[in-house]
């Protein structure tokens, strides 16, 4: 199990968290429900959407609600409520996944701002319109929360604050729709909060005398008065780290946190990073040639950058100061500092070398070169055939790098007129080479043309653009779940073409490469596009800002 910087506030007095006093009568705002879908390694219903309409309660809950996990199908977890005051409070403690942190992000049934964990007791009964439902239990958090909020001790955090959430069972079956006033009817426990409960169940736990006393009270749900009544009957805890961290495979590892540890001027315009693991990776893997990586950079700030070299414990990345940037890369120069800790995905390898190439011819401009420098560094030290055609205006980035190419590099100054001559490198490539480029559009356009012209096909051209074409062929979307239809136009995008509906979908890079935008796709063909899924995501979500539908497609929303 990897450390967490996270340290945890000290715990509260137990005895402030008795006897709450009654909650005022307050508006349902909205029922929701959800389908069995991947969330990371596992399957799961946290997803869930916003149901219209009256809605039955039945003594199982809402009807439409999946489990994925048996444990979870029991009178005691009818429903779920959770407190939407928590939010905020994530948002402010946990800001790389901001855009995460919304109502219904922890799988709630219904939610509500007026009451939480320590206004609330074990036993309360409440009315919800004509509805009758009874607190159960604090709901014991799993580690679906660290895939759900990309934090690996997410489920941690949640329990030794407080901020589960708490589960119904249903004493008096009916129908609820919004509006209908949530009442206190009676409170039989006014010492056993939710929050008091936990308190035993995560902090203080092996406090025998408080022990029996919870495992006495009726009304609580049999999963935790099982646990209980476990430790009374061996002295010991459970192990608890499969629940909170997931077993084998399972472990949330796509985001990690990462320290500078060096920030260094290439050019005027190219800032190099050396970004450090905080917590030690246990197999550290080379970098290989097309690596990238996702840096969120606050609230919705997600941006991708090719990886320069280095292993998954300690890397390096270049950066231009692009004059119109949205944020990026202005903020990782002029306000990043060494020693600031920065959450990094997993690199992946977007722009790989072909195998059984017979010659590597590498062309690039400008900031486009940090595409290839660990490509570089691989052909180098395995002796492959490889030359680099590369263009800067004056002022060469990773100079050191690309002087130990010797001969197998040449290198045009713009400054003083020197020039890409593409016919002469078309003309003296050999027959079998496969040919890369990077840099502006103006560049990769003309090495497809001239390419093209000197009868290369077009599988040994490899391309990676800075920015992405959004348009192509007119597509239908179908949604599953709003029982929608929608045309997505020849120059339109989905993501707009959603918005347009009125689907509240994140977005933030717009160019393909953060995966905030992220759908999921119930049927069809998908010409997927940019960077921001991992090959294993596309065969059921696709971009929105930037992938197309083919023909016709189902969403889940």
């Amino acid at each position: 199990m990897a450390r967490s910087r996270w340290v945890a506030p000290p715990p509260p007095d137990p005895d402030t968290l008795r006897n709450p006093p009654p909650f005022k009568p307050f508006p349902l705002l909205q029922l929701r429900a959800g389908k069995v879908k991947k969330c990371g390694p596992f399957e799961s219903a946290i997803s869930k959407v916003p149901l219209i309409g009256p809605i039955e309660i039945t003594k199982d809950g809402i009807k439409s609600d999946e489990h994925a996990y048996a444990g979870h199908i029991s009178p005691d977890k009818a429903l779920l409520h959770y407190c939407t005051a928590h939010y905020e409070e994530w948002k402010k403690e946990i800001p790389a996944s901001e855009p995460l942190f919304k109502p219904g992000g922890f799988g709630e049934n219904l939610f509500n701002t007026e009451v939480n964990e320590k206004t609330l007791c074990i036993g309360d009964r409440i009315a919800i319109g004509d509805v009758i439902v009874e607190i159960s239990e604090p709901r014991a958090p799993c580690a679906k929360l660290n895939h759900r909020f990309e934090v690996k001790d997410m489920a941690k955090r949640t329990q030794t604050l407080f901020r589960t959430g708490w589960l119904y069972r249903i004493i008096k079956p009916g129908i609820v729709q919004a509006g209908d006033m949530l009442r206190l009817l009676e409170r039989p426990y006014p010492d056993w909060t939710v929050a008091r409960v936990m308190y035993y169940l995560f902090v203080d736990t092996k406090n025998a005398e408080m022990m029996k006393q919870i495992v006495a009270l009726d009304p609580l749900g049999f999963d935790i008065k099982d646990r209980f009544k476990g430790r009374l009957a061996s002295g010991s805890l459970e192990d608890q780290n499969r629940r909170l961290y997931g077993g084998d495979g399972q472990k949330m590892d796509l985001w990690n946190e990462y320290k500078i540890v060096e920030k260094r001027r290439e050019t005027s315009k190219v800032t190099a990073f050396v970004l450090e693991a905080v917590d030690d990776i246990t197999e550290p893997s080379v970098v290989e040639p097309g690596g990238h990586v996702r840096l969120k950079l606050g609230g919705k700030l997600v941006r991708a950058y090719s990886v320069v070299g280095g292993t998954s414990n300690c890397f390096e990345l270049g950066i231009s100061l692009d004059p119109n940037s949205r944020g990026g890369s202005r903020y990782l120069q002029e306000v990043a500092k060494v020693g600031d800790i920065l959450t990094v995905g997993r690199i992946t390898t977007s722009f790989p070398l072909v195998k059984d190439a017979e010659q590597h011819i590498i062309i690039s401009a400008g900031i486009g070169i940090t595409a290839f420098t660990a490509a570089l560094d691989f052909l180098r030290n395995t002796g492959q055939n490889f030359h680099l055609h590369y263009a800067h205006a004056g002022e060469l980035p990773f100079a050191s790098r690309i002087d130990a190419l010797g001969t197998s590099a040449t290198i045009y100054n713009k400054s003083l007129g020197q020039r890409l001559d593409m016919n002469s490198i078309m003309f003296n490539a050999k027959g079998g080479s496969h040919i890369y480029t990077c840099g502006p559009q103006r560049l990769t356009d003309d090495v497809v043309a001239t390419a093209q012209s000197h009868g290369f096909p077009q599988s040994s051209v490899h391309l990676e653009q800075f920015t992405v074409t959004t348009s192509g062929d007119p597509f239908t979307v179908e949604l599953r779940e709003s029982k929608k239809t929608i045309e997505v136009g020849a120059t339109q995008t989905l993501l707009d073409a959603l918005k347009a509906v009125g689907m509240d979908i994140d977005s933030s890079c717009e160019v393909g490469n953060c995966g905030t935008c992220k759908v999921d796709v119930c049927h069809g063909r998908v010409d997927h596009k940019g960077t921001g899924l991992l090959e294993s995501e596309r065969g059921e979500g696709m971009l929105s800002c930037v992938s197309r539908g083919i023909g016709k497609i189902v969403l889940d929303l």
